[in-house]
């Protein structure tokens, strides 16, 4: 998981929603709302989705804490109060720079995954040398997925903080998780099946590059409990772009994360959504909760 470094955010979060914990006004509790973007791209549809969420979800009573890949940011109600376009402008920047910087191990990784890919692709077997190249560059691509697989931790300690703070506060706690899929690439068929023919990398180019065993990167039963202790509705926005695979053969590597959330969010009566487009799935995200704060 991206939001490894939200720690320092925590200090932002936990003095505004202090601020906040008074006794709702008169009408229609508040809903608080914690926006989780989990990404390693800023497109113009994630920035699409941030606009949608200023003027379509969120209402004047609501409450609202952003996780950007790097930090959190609090707003108070008279921070709220300012002219939506403004906010909109400057969560933008803030996510684009936050992503822009969180992303880039994740990316030097990634490339080094596609520079071993293509030596594969490249590579002869036909004497002992080239076998040694094929084996150096498959012992190289499973160094870089246990690289990747130290990137990906979830926070639990902030995951469980983030749930806790809700309990002090009066209205309905809704966490939107926007989760981008993650990707690794992987040789082509044919390549894939040349390699399989050779008995000494057969079973090594298998567990790499054909295996989906994942570990589970928390125990969804555990946090299923915790949400539901703390009345938090989760929402996972799975955003996925559709044409991936017409640029290179890419293997999906964040089925694990799918699966746990999925799990949590359909337990605490929230809403699973994969799309390409994010503001589709917020437009899911308003039918679903309704507009009766609105």
């Amino acid at each position: 998981m991206k939001w490894t470094t939200w720690r320092g955010g925590w200090i932002v979060l936990s003095l505004v929603l202090t601020a906040q914990a008074s006794a709702p006004q008169e009408g229609s509790l508040p809903r608080n709302f914690v926006l989780l973007f989990d990404i390693l791209n800023y497109t113009r549809e994630m920035g699409d989705a941030v606009t949608y969420f200023y003027n379509q979800v969120l209402a004047p009573n609501d409450q609202l804490i952003i996780y950007t890949p790097a930090r959190a940011y609090g707003f108070s109600k008279n921070t709220l109060a300012k002219p939506r376009g403004e906010l909109i402008a400057t969560m933008k920047e803030k996510l684009r720079g936050d992503t822009a910087a969180c992303s880039t191990s994740y990316k030097i990784i990634f490339n080094e995954m596609k520079n071993q890919v293509g030596a594969l692709e490249g590579g002869q077997t036909t004497s002992a040398d080239a076998l040694a190249g094929v084996k150096n560059s498959l012992t190289m691509y499973r160094q870089d997925m246990e690289n990747l697989r130290t990137l990906r931790q979830v926070n639990e300690p902030l995951l469980m903080k983030i749930v806790d703070m809700f309990k002090t506060h009066q209205g309905k706690n809704h966490m939107v998780m926007l989760y981008e899929a993650e990707f690794r690439p992987i040789p082509s068929k044919d390549t894939l099946s040349r390699l399989r023919a050779i008995p000494e990398i057969a079973f090594i180019v298998a567990e790499l590059f054909s295996s989906d065993d994942q570990n589970s990167p928390l125990d969804a039963e555990k946090f299923i409990d915790i949400f539901g202790e703390g009345k938090v509705t989760l929402h996972f926005l799975y955003i996925k772009p559709k044409d991936k695979s017409l640029v290179q053969d890419f293997k999906e590597h964040s089925a694990d994360m799918y699966d746990v959330f999925t799990k949590i969010a359909k337990a605490t009566g929230g809403i699973v959504e994969t799309t390409a487009k994010p503001e589709a799935a917020l437009k899911s995200l308003v039918k679903a909760i309704g507009e009766s704060s609105r």
